[in-house]
């Protein structure tokens, strides 16, 4: 869907038998990708700025909100900033261990990318 030349992609998915909601906003110089488990809502938020940024030859994240799920929420925005070369906030609000929460919010980046035709994460 677009509105005023932003790209909205909506996904809600069923991943090890748990309900996910995401949301992706694709702005000309952004991207915001918010993640729940469950209704929708703000969680764990992160910010990347893609490698090749003038004085940063690698991606760069920064935690910015929450304590849970800090390293899965970083590296999915670094992921995002280097897909879509802008830069990235992602938020990420699920229950489970960092492992099992970042393998489930892959599986929804997966599907959000396919419906928003970006193809593999």
């Amino acid at each position: 869907m677009e509105l005023d030349g932003a790209r909205l992609v909506k996904v809600k998915e069923e991943v090890d038998g748990r309900p996910y909601n995401a949301l992706l906003l694709e702005l000309d110089n952004a991207c915001i990708l918010l993640v729940s488990e469950g209704d929708l809502r703000l969680g764990t938020l992160a910010v990347a700025i893609p490698e090749g940024t003038p004085g940063f030859p690698a991606p760069i994240s920064a935690n910015v909100l929450g304590h849970r799920h800090v390293t899965t929420a970083r590296l999915l925005a670094e992921r995002m900033a280097s897909l879509f070369g802008r830069i990235a906030i992602v938020s990420i609000r699920a229950q489970g261990s960092d492992v099992e929460v970042g393998t489930r919010a892959l599986a929804v980046l997966r599907k959000v990318l396919e419906e928003g035709g970006r193809g593999e994460p």
